[in-house]
């Protein structure tokens, strides 16, 4: 078999959907969820054949640029979206063993390209979540270091760090060249992209980048440009591919340049429900993180994965991360309508939960319809001996396998659960967000498991398997409420909570 390059062997593939999914709020890729300006549409509709069947030509687009950032033709390259520009920026300028800096968490996408050509990666924590610290950066640059990445506004984490700040990196560390990323930057509120470009004119050793993929929202057509003095652009078009942006994206970007007007209104809507997003996550417990972008990341703690499943479950995909990253319990939620915002939030909130063991229960036991019936209070989770593929199945046979957002296996324990366990119950109370908390229990090492760490019961015997031995043992084990049929869990629980409120009184 071929071996590719030593240096990508280790390298996981970036995965892309195959295919779109329909998703209610899809919020985990950024992208402008108003959607591009009409004005692009119908210069899409009215595309001249002769842009299809001839190499483009760039001239009017970079006059414009030119014209629009006050900066000359010469210092200006268009690329194939935000990536292709940053892969041809360190294949130009990065050597073997030499080192790109970058914040973490940041975008991953220079690591990924310096690591293929055998560079060294260097990624520095934040000292403060999420404020950017120019101390950090300056403390951190070796002789080593080549290429410095920065975002502003970052993603995932949503600052902006002041030009002012940048200029007086670039002042200080004239041999290294600084990678500014601008992708987000028409989303802040504090400084537009010029701040960034007037850099160009006074250093040399910056190229700064913008993607049209979130704000003009043309992800779908991969636009992006990078703005560096003219040594710099040079170089890159050395390596660039020729002809690499198509046509219809280099049309299309510039009838964004044109409308700016309709960008703006999206600007104003987006910031006014990021802020209405923000204040109600806060209200909520939450801890979400400032953002000048279209983004809000937030910190949902132990709750992350059972919230990340919930929403997903209920139609809304966001961003998660790895258990390894410095935001492992972190959400970035792309900002969705205000409509939106309030589903989100709604979806939110806590709920009394039950945990169901469905190891006993019968394929035919028409379970859908009591959670439908109970989900306006309570949400669901799942405990079971089984392995994870054995419970999807049966879940899927109960047409069930979206109703519970939190799940633990047999796989899920090194002892590879073949009984109820109470450390497996503590994990999901600790896991799982609630006013109150039930476990429905179906045999005696359920209940064993659940009395050893106070875990309000439900004991379930099924009609059909009923015998006086099971119900002995249940009450002899303290099991005060017992369920016969799973239809009627909603009056038992009505039951036991009338029981409650006489003990409080």
């Amino acid at each position: 078999m071929l071996k590719p390059n030593e240096n990508i062997e280790e390298i996981t593939p970036y995965k892309i959907d195959e295919y779109r999914n329909q998703w209610r709020l899809k919020l985990d890729a950024n992208e402008n969820i108003y959607g591009c300006s009409p004005n692009i549409i119908s210069a899409i509709k009215n595309i001249d054949a002769q842009d299809i069947s001839l190499y483009p030509c760039y001239g009017k687009l970079i006059n414009k640029l030119s014209e629009k950032y006050e900066i000359k033709n010469k210092n200006i390259l268009l690329s194939n979206g935000c990536d292709e520009a940053l892969n041809i920026v360190v294949n130009s300028y990065l050597n073997k063993n030499e080192e790109i800096l970058s914040l973490t968490p940041s975008f991953s996408m220079p690591n990924l390209y310096a690591k293929a050509t055998g560079a060294k990666i260097k990624q520095i924590d934040y000292q403060e979540k999420f404020i950017f610290n120019i101390n950090t950066i300056k403390e951190n640059i070796t002789n080593d270091t080549k290429i410095i990445y920065l975002a502003s506004p970052n993603n995932p984490t949503g600052e902006a760090i002041k030009p002012i700040e940048i200029g007086l990196l670039l002042e200080e560390f004239k041999e290294k060249l600084f990678i500014i990323d601008c992708t987000y930057i028409n989303y802040s509120y504090n400084f537009v992209l010029e701040d960034y470009i007037n850099l160009i004119k006074k250093y040399d050793n910056v190229a700064i980048m913008k993607s049209f993929s979130k704000d003009f929202a043309i992800a779908g057509l991969r636009f992006g440009i990078t703005f560096a003095n003219e040594n710099i652009i040079n170089n890159l078009y050395k390596i660039a591919s020729p002809y690499n942006v198509n046509m219809i994206a280099a049309n299309c970007a510039m009838v964004a340049l044109n409308d700016e007007k309709y960008f703006e209104k999206i600007k104003e809507l987006n910031n006014t429900t990021k802020e209405f997003l923000y204040e109600n996550l806060k209200e909520l417990g939450f801890n979400p993180y400032p953002s000048e972008a279209n983004f809000i990341l937030c910190d949902f703690g132990e709750y992350c994965d059972f919230y990340y499943e919930k929403l997903k479950k209920n139609g809304v995909i966001t961003r998660n991360y790895s258990k390894n990253s410095p935001i492992a319990n972190c959400l970035r939620i792309t900002i969705p309508t205000i409509g939106g915002a309030k589903y989100i939030l709604e979806l939110l909130k806590r709920k009394n939960v039950l945990i169901f063991n469905l190891d006993n229960i019968n394929e035919d036991t028409k379970l859908k319809e009591t959670l439908d019936e109970l989900s306006l209070n309570y949400d669901y989770t799942l405990y079971t001996t089984k392995t994870k593929k054995e419970i999807e199945e049966f879940l899927k046979k109960l047409n069930i396998e979206n109703y519970f957002y939190y799940k633990i296996t047999s796989e899920d324990f090194p002892e590879n659960l073949q009984k109820p366990n109470s450390t497996a119950l503590k994990k999901i109370m600790n896991s799982c967000p609630n006013i109150s908390i039930k476990y429905i229990a179906n045999d005696v090492d359920d209940i064993i498991a659940a009395n050893a760490i106070n875990l309000n019961l439900i004991g379930y015997i099924e009609t059909t398997s009923i015998n006086n031995d099971l119900l002995n043992n249940f009450k002899h084990l303290g099991v005060k409420y017992i369920l016969n049929n799973v239809n009627d869990l909603n009056n038992l629980l009505i039951e036991m909570e009338k029981d409650n409120e006489k003990n409080i009184y």
